[in-house]
């Protein structure tokens, strides 16, 4: 059936009360349901509008797909979802398969997720209750698995949370921690081994404070006084603190027996957990903490020390 004049050639219109019937229903037993072919760019072979609230579209497939798109120009996507009213362009849902698959035999992506909004949202958002949020998995020895890059002068990836990495890390440039020291874990389960406590090696074989002068067993300072968290820890582990072994770290001070100045060499006090100033060197030898770096001209207090090998 055809018809010249450019109206629509087969109309179909139900307005019985609601619920209603169907517009039209197409039925074959071997060829499509309904097939729709235009040829003109400006508009698509089968179109779908809903003015009441329901779907523009429905289809189910009880073998097949539930809807194919194929497309033979690379400026168009085989299929397209667009929402002008701030909902979701396209909306997967699966009750046991992956919801959306995006497969490429070419050059280009499976999946392409843009957002060229300003502020600006995520060009992807992937969450999951129970597996991975994101899994990339690249078979080619020149790419990763995951990449991202960032033109914008921001992040190229933002993580939070424990990560773990099985293999090798290679990091081409600068690796900027927000830690002011590197540290190792040391065995304690002595209630006042704090931050900013100086800790010496016991019988036991853990760290407890340090209770008199010029004490060789010296460990160090624990770090994470001040505010300020270790970079690095080595052999983290359970019954445990992080002994700052290079860096600067706070620590518990005691100026009564000898004013702190910035460059001094640092010792145990007989100050519970505090350090005092050298002031006897033929004493100090294996004994040395660090350096202070700001001043305590009397009684205790904190100052900073930039932790040296002992």
């Amino acid at each position: 059936m055809s018809n010249p004049n450019g109206d629509t050639t087969v109309v179909g219109v139900n307005n019985s009360p609601a619920p209603g019937g169907n517009g039209g229903w197409f039925e074959s037993a071997e060829g499509e349901g309904v097939r729709g072919w235009s040829k003109n760019p400006n508009h698509g072979g089968v179109v779908g509008v809903n003015t009441g609230g329901g779907n523009g579209g429905y289809f189910e497939s009880a073998d097949g797909e539930g809807v194919r798109g194929i497309s033979k120009n690379p400026n168009h996507g085989a299929v397209v979802g667009t929402n002008s009213g701030g909902g979701n362009a396209v909306y997967g849902l699966s009750d046991s398969a992956n919801s959306i698959v995006g497969e490429s035999q070419g050059a280009g992506a499976g999946v392409v997720g843009l957002n060229n909004s300003s502020p600006g949202g995520n060009g992807g958002w992937f969450e999951s209750a129970g597996g991975e949020g994101v899994r990339g998995w690249s078979k080619n020895p020149n790419h990763g698995g995951v990449v991202g890059v960032n033109s914008g002068g921001g992040d190229a990836g933002y993580f939070d949370g424990h990560v773990n990495v099985t293999g090798n890390l290679t990091v081409h440039g600068d690796i900027f921690l927000t830690g002011a020291d590197y540290a190792e874990a040391l065995a304690t389960t002595d209630p006042a081994v704090e931050p900013g406590v100086v800790v010496v090696l016991g019988a036991d074989g853990e760290i407890h404070p340090c209770r008199r002068e010029y004490d060789t067993a010296v460990a160090g300072i624990v770090s994470g006084a001040g505010g300020v968290r270790p970079a690095i820890v080595l052999d983290r582990q359970d019954n445990s603190a992080h002994v700052a072994l290079m860096g600067k770290v706070w620590c518990a001070a005691d100026a009564d027996a000898a004013p702190i100045r910035p460059g001094d060499l640092l010792t145990t006090s007989a100050t519970t957990g505090h350090c005092r100033r050298v002031t006897e060197p033929e004493r100090a030898f294996g004994a040395v903490i660090g350096k202070a770096l700001t001043p305590l001209t009397g009684g205790r207090g904190f100052v900073r020390v930039l932790v040296s090998p002992r």
